[in-house]
Order: structure tokens, then sequence, then C-alpha cells
């Protein structure tokens, strides 16, 4: 049976709420550098459709947006960059639910992973790449991690980075800490009533039997690259060092990045993560490794 609709929504307002919030957070996110090569971007609304990779980069990216994120706002810095340095970029909306309509990452984890996984095939099938570098961030860089263990991905997948991700699961309160910082969400729905409306609410903590099956077995697997980038001012995912990934054999291929040992004093919290100069920084060395 369907939940009924949320009375008072107005997603257009909440989304407009999202996109600001980073910026609120850590001023703009964007460097000159970003600015300009997203003035010379052809069309940031667009994917890269119909364009073989690079042959310096012969993996095609895929963008992973986290809870309640979306493909666009939440990578306007990260693509143009990409772009500029060759790589072919790829974004998708994941987790819609019915009775939360256009916002984003709210539906069961496991249908949401399901959809990356058939996202990443339709990529992989128009590039005729043989693999994809998965880049996400919150829910956006666990999302991965159970296409690769549960939806044969793991042959189809050469890197995965990710941004501030909730790999080992998130607390109530960090939850929480997400929606107060998002009033246009706020304003028709508080935290509680999405633990009641949202299974990926409950699904991300990190004593919910699906961090407990996600996490069963080690963290990686072999023949993938990890990357995390986190900080220690996270107030979504706590504690902040519960992002890091073990590997699970002496031979894979685990880079554990914390921003304030790259840039001491670096205060980005959460949000602000997919903006932060530092942060597309090492997005951009990793990917030209």
């Amino acid at each position: 049976m369907s939940l009924p609709p949320v009375p008072g929504v107005n997603a257009d307002d909440a989304r407009t709420e999202i996109t600001r919030a980073p910026e609120r957070a850590h001023g703009t996110g964007e460097s000159f550098g970003h600015r300009f090569a997203a003035a010379l971007d052809r069309d940031p609304d667009e994917d890269d459709w119909g364009r073989p990779p690079d042959e310096r980069h012969p993996h095609p990216v895929v963008l992973v947006h986290g809870t309640l994120g979306d493909k666009g706002s939440v990578w306007r810095t990260l693509v143009p960059a990409l772009r500029a340095a060759g790589h072919r970029v790829f974004r998708l909306n994941y987790g819609e639910m019915p009775t939360l309509r256009r916002l984003f990452g709210l539906g069961d984890i496991p249908a949401s992973a399901r959809e990356l996984a058939d996202f990443v095939d339709r990529v992989l099938d128009d590039t005729k790449a043989k693999k994809a570098v998965l880049v996400g961030h919150s829910q956006g860089g666990m999302l991965p991690h159970h296409c690769l263990k549960f939806l044969d991905c793991a042959p189809k997948v050469h890197h995965v980075v990710g941004i501030a991700p909730s790999n080992h699961g998130v607390t109530v309160e960090g939850l929480t800490a997400l929606v107060r910082q998002l009033p246009g969400v706020r304003q028709f729905v508080e935290a509680e009533a999405l633990f009641r409306l949202s299974p990926a609410f409950t699904q991300l903590l990190h004593d919910s039997d699906f961090v407990r099956e996600l996490t069963a077995g080690g963290d990686t697997l072999p023949g993938i690259r990890y990357t995390v980038l986190w900080s220690t001012h996270d107030e979504v995912v706590q504690p902040p060092a519960s992002q890091r990934l073990t590997p699970s054999a002496p031979d894979h291929r685990v880079e554990n990045l914390c921003l304030q040992e790259l840039d001491p004093g670096n205060r980005t919290t959460h949000l602000a993560m997919p903006y932060d100069p530092v942060v597309l920084r090492e997005v951009l060395r990793v990917l030209d490794d």
C-alpha cells in the first residue's frame, strides 16, 4: 500500500534549498579555474552520450549524488572540471519515491543500486568502454558497494571514489543534521517523518540490517581501486572516520584521504564536500593516476 502524499510539498523550493545549502556552509565552493572550465563547458545539463571515451581516459565517469541530492546541483562544479580534463561524464537521479516526487535518494537502497547498475550498463553500451569509474557523494558513495557485491558490477568497474561516503552507515543524529540544513525540505517534512516515509533513512543507519549485510565479509573486492575523501568536520556521517575503507586483502588498492591532512585548517562539512577545491583537485588527481 502506498503512503498518502505529503501535504504542502513544494519540491522546487526544496531543491533550491538543497542547491544553496553547501554554499552557505562553505562559500561558493568554486575556484576561478573551475568557473573558467564551466564557462567553456558545452552544456552542463547534458551528459556525454554518443561520445567515445578520450584515449587518455578510457573509463567513463558516472556521478552518483547522495540523499536528497540530485544529478544537477551536486555536480555543477565537478562536471566542467572533469570535462576540461578529458573525461566523459554521466549522471543519474535515483531513489525517487511516489510520495515525495522530485526528491531523490530516499527510496529503498537496493532498488536504487539496481538503478545505478542498469545506468552503468547503459553507459558502457553507449561508450563501448569495458569499465566505468563511479564517483559518489554520501549515500552515492555507499551505493556502488552494493552494486559490486550483489549485482555483478565488479567486472564493470575500474575505480570507486567516495566523497564523504556513508560506507559504514550513519546515525540518527547525522541524518537529522542533514535535514536541518535544508529548510526547503524541513518546511514540509521533518527528519522524524522521513524515518517513517523513506526506506533509505532507516537503511542508512549504521546498525541496520542493510549496512550489516553490505559490510559483511569486508569492505573491498579484488581488481577494483578505491578512494575515499573525508572531512573531520563532517556532521552527517558520524563518526567521520567511519567513512574510511579497510582493504579486505593486502593486494587491494585503497586510498583514504582526510581533507584536513591535505589542507590543514579546512573546515568543509558534509554537504560542501563536492564543491571544495581540494576535493575536486584530488578527484582529478586520482582519476589521472
